[in-house]
């Protein structure tokens, strides 16, 4: 189920409402159920030599 997040605007010109806008913003339900992450390990990069 997504979640929808919506901002309205208005705009006025000289006190009188010109223009009248919306937005949405589509989130996705987050699926996180509270246990740890596993992460990739962090590995340096090989030095290659050239001889």
């Amino acid at each position: 189920m997504l979640r929808v997040k919506a901002n309205f605007a208005v705009k006025t010109k000289d006190g009188v409402v010109t223009k009248v806008g919306r937005s949405r913003i589509y989130m996705p339900k987050a699926n996180f159920a509270g246990g740890s992450v596993k992460w990739a390990e962090d590995r340096p990069k090989k030095v290659h030599r050239q001889a």
